[in-house]
């Protein structure tokens, strides 16, 4: 099972660097700061590439804090390419889900104390308490699936031989 919001893939290939950074660069676009409206034939990602790797993320026209950041490295090697990949939520969207949930597990433990101490136990109590397990299990979900998606379509890209 996994839990925590990181994952690595290694691809490996016969191909130079340059060849892969040219297919990377074919379906990946510089990012913009500021866009109203997406025109319809944009790249499925978007960051940078160099010649040391790449740092990009999928385009989407909704908002979703759960996708994964993904950096890439390039290892030249006498016989093609080795490209590691790593896959990790944005720093700032860990952060605050560490702060929600040390928070949601502190109220939650209060409020069972006062449950177990008070004679009558409240049933609002015992549905507050596994609610962060049920939103964390749904953001895992979002996250893993594009985790999913994400290393599908690098294989693809990094693999393709054209």
């Amino acid at each position: 099972m996994r839990i925590l919001p990181y994952h690595r893939l290694t691809l490996k290939t016969s191909d130079s660097v340059m060849e892969i950074i040219h297919r990377l660069e074919a379906h990946i676009e510089a990012p913009k700061i500021w866009e109203w409206r997406r025109s319809p034939d944009h790249a499925p990602y978007c960051g940078t590439i160099s010649p040391d790797g790449f740092n990009i993320r999928r385009v989407i026209d909704y908002r979703n804090s759960f996708l994964p950041q993904i950096r890439g490295r390039f290892e030249p090697l006498p016989d093609g390419t080795t490209v590691h990949i790593t896959l990790s939520l944005h720093p700032i969207v860990s952060s605050f889900l560490l702060f929600w949930g040390s928070s949601w597990c502190s109220i939650s433990l209060l409020f069972l104390v006062a449950t177990v101490f008070s004679e009558d136990m409240e049933l609002e109590t015992l549905l507050f308490i596994p609610l962060p397990i049920i939103v964390l299990f749904i953001f895992s979900w979002v996250f893993w699936s594009e985790v999913d998606r994400a290393c599908q379509d690098l294989t693809h890209i990094i693999n393709h031989h054209n």
